[in-house]
């Protein structure tokens, strides 16, 4: 079952044919375009998100377009998440949930990501580090010695998830390679054109946020890591820069390249990109598929309190535009 919005249906249809999935019910955060989306999968219409996560039982149901369930009755829509985990019902979202880290403090949502269970009720997809790709860096990566440097680039239509999923992406991608960090000073440019000489700033939701971030962020030991995140762009893209005192990876869609201090290469990975198919798309097919089955690729779970404290941090930092520690807004996430 699919919660979309109109613009996402064809997209959605074209990852779920590849990846042999029935749709079997649909609906929309717009009620008035429910009928729409239901048609455009043919399928049933479902009109309540929670009675679908609470009371269906499909193999697994999908927010691509969660847009007020998270951050509003914050209460009601985690219980309707455990109820579909005690169904054994998995649930994908394409928006980090929750959207907003002001709303969670003094809830359940906290003892949830205190403890590590929400990320068994809701997997965040297509995320990066679930790929092949990733998985090949990571083996490299235990030779490689310390990461001194890290940038990055990552980017995606938005019928894949707002620039707030790009972020969340990132987020974790960062933290697995060389941990949370000690401050990140961020900006933000909002649609597709460059406002001069006026500082843009975001809502306090990384759920429908939409635009371009760049993020600088310190860790505790002086190390730096230079990220930018995007939805304003027509085909999905990652790129990365890795330094160390090894010598450096330079990383692509198409695979990776790694050479010694002296500019030999000693390592590298190919994919089977498909120019004619978008990488979130195949991402995105890859990781449906494997929560349909239930056969996850064995890797370790997303960090979801450090990964939504960095996230959140960066839209703080983008808003008062000086840096801010994660760890503050750790604390408040958790009600600690």
């Amino acid at each position: 079952m699919i919660w979309a919005n109109p613009e996402q249906v064809e997209m959605l249809k074209g990852v779920l044919s590849r990846g042999g999935i029935e749709v079997i019910g649909a609906g929309c955060p717009v009620s008035a375009q429910t009928g729409a989306v239901a048609q455009g999968f043919g399928c049933g219409v479902q009109d309540d998100i929670r009675h679908m996560l609470s009371s269906e039982n499909p193999d697994l149901v999908l927010l691509a377009a969660p847009g007020g369930f998270g951050h509003r009755d914050i209460e009601g829509d985690l219980g309707a998440l455990q109820q579909a985990h005690s169904r054994d019902v998995m649930v994908a979202t394409l928006e980090p949930i929750p959207g907003e880290a002001t709303v969670i403090s003094g809830t359940s949502w906290s003892d949830a990501l205190q403890t590590g269970a929400f990320g068994e009720f809701v997997r965040m997809v297509p995320l990066v580090r679930r790929t092949r790709l990733i998985e090949e860096l990571m083996s490299s990566l235990e030779t490689f010695g310390a990461i001194r440097s890290l940038s990055m680039s990552i980017a995606a239509p938005a019928v894949y998830g707002s620039l707030g999923a790009r972020v969340f992406e990132a987020m974790d991608l960062v933290r697995t390679l060389i941990g949370v960090p000690e401050v990140i000073d961020a900006s933000y440019q909002g649609g597709t054109t460059v406002v001069s000489g006026l500082h843009q700033l975001p809502g306090q939701s990384l759920t429908g946020l939409h635009g371009i971030m760049a993020a600088h962020m310190r860790m505790a030991d002086g190390r730096g890591v230079m990220v930018q995140a995007s939805d304003q762009v027509g085909r999905s893209g990652l790129m990365m820069s890795i330094f160390g005192c090894e010598g450096e990876i330079r990383l692509g869609e198409g695979g990776f390249r790694r050479f010694d201090i002296t500019g030999v290469e000693i390592d590298s990975y190919n994919t089977d990109a498909k120019d004619a198919i978008d990488p979130s798309s195949v991402r995105l097919t890859e990781q449906l598929v494997q929560l349909c089955s239930g056969v996850e690729v064995a890797v370790a779970p997303v960090d979801h309190a450090s990964v939504l404290a960095m996230g959140h941090t960066a839209l703080l930092s983008a808003r008062t535009g000086q840096g801010e520690t994660p760890e503050t807004i750790r604390r408040l996430l958790l009600d600690v």
